[in-house]
């Protein structure tokens, strides 16, 4: 069984291509250290809000794998991802992976 929270952040990653912000942050996810991307103040609007209903989610998510004894079950390469888009509109994930993007 693979953990609620490792589930809600594939969800998330794959639902990035439908979205109007994925061509301008798209280098940015698959490039490590690449330079933050020109987005518009819309599209990083709507990045910030996705963003802050994936916390909502992962939050929820870490509580019920703690509850059925699945806990830091996600990867790395994932939390990677979700940590440095979060930290791109100014939104702290710490709460659900500690510490801050490498």
């Amino acid at each position: 069984m693979m953990c609620v929270v490792s589930n809600v952040g594939d969800y998330w990653r794959d639902s990035l291509p439908q979205k109007p912000y994925y061509p301008a942050i798209q280098p940015f996810i698959n490039i490590p250290n690449n330079p933050v991307p020109e987005i518009s103040r819309k599209e990083f609007d709507a990045l910030k809000k996705d963003v802050k209903e994936l916390k909502k989610l992962l939050i929820a998510a870490k509580k019920y794998d703690e509850a059925v004894g699945e806990p830091n079950c996600e990867l790395e390469k994932k939390i990677a991802i979700i940590k440095k888009l979060a930290g791109l509109v100014g939104i702290s994930v710490d709460q659900v992976f500690g510490g801050p993007a490498k």
